[in-house]
């Protein structure tokens, strides 16, 4: 597998964990986790992923984004920022496999669970742009139903620190 193949979005298909028994259970999403995977030819990575449904979970979101790198197969992922600070600035190495428009990670949790951190099973497919998806979302990133946004609209004046220094002054005086 070369970088180029794993550059593009990915969707997550499944989320699971290996039992000490060698079995697999649901991940700490649930049994039917939504995720999205981003890795960018120049290197860099955004993971998201939900859980959906009513029943209960230990978790209800992870995501984080930095940089990526392959190795034979070892997929390593710099953490930059996260949900979850503690894994800011760790490198998260994974074993990985493509086989056509699926793509496999595998590691170890990264805090333990039970005294112990169990393997973690993530299978991605490679998501295609096909106008308004079957999950309402077009392939310029839009929500079906919603409009765009024009950026025109905006007072740019707001990102202005001076103007945002005066305003604060003017607000200051009006109070006192």
């Amino acid at each position: 597998m070369t970088p180029e193949e794993v550059v593009g979005v990915w969707r997550l298909a499944s989320y699971t964990e290996v039992g000490e028994d060698g079995g697999t259970v649901a991940g700490p999403l649930g049994e039917a986790p939504a995720g999205l995977l981003i890795y960018t030819a120049d290197g860099h990575v955004a993971v998201s992923m939900m859980k959906t449904g009513d029943a209960p979970a230990l978790e209800t979101y992870m995501g984080y984004s930095g940089q990526w790198r392959l190795a034979g197969d070892r997929m390593t992922h710099r953490v930059q920022v996260s949900a979850h600070p503690r894994m800011a600035g760790t490198e998260q190495i994974r074993r990985v496999a493509l086989d056509g428009e699926t793509l496999s990670l595998r590691g170890t949790a990264v805090t333990p669970v039970g005294g112990r951190a169990p393997e973690r099973v993530l299978t991605w497919r490679r998501a295609k742009p096909d106008g308004i998806a079957a999950d309402g979302i077009a392939a310029d990133g839009t929500a079906s139903g919603s409009t765009a946004i024009d950026s025109t609209a905006f007072d740019n004046t707001a990102f202005d620190s001076t103007a945002s220094d005066e305003t604060a002054k003017q607000q200051e005086k009006e109070t006192h």
